[in-house]
């Protein structure tokens, strides 16, 4: 089996990185509300079972709603 790499340099423009530095923060912020939510919900109830992608993407549409910013980021990105 032969492996092969590639190595790549992006040289974006200021609203491309403007853009990447939104997708990432919303992300960024997105992970760290689901991770209190999870931490709250064990906390309160210890032996409740670890939410998965369908329960955590309906919890984000509850988070758009309450967070307009949201829409400044990519949809896949979230």
């Amino acid at each position: 089996m032969v492996l092969k790499a590639f190595k790549l340099r992006l040289y974006p423009n200021k609203t491309q990185r403007n853009q990447i530095h939104v997708n990432f923060g919303c992300a960024r912020f997105v992970w760290n509300q689901m991770l209190n939510m999870h931490i709250e919900r064990y906390k309160n109830n210890k032996k409740a079972k670890f939410q998965g992608r369908y329960s955590m993407d309906v919890m984000l549409k509850a988070l758009k709603i309450e967070y307009p910013w949201f829409k400044q980021a990519e949809s896949t990105s979230l």
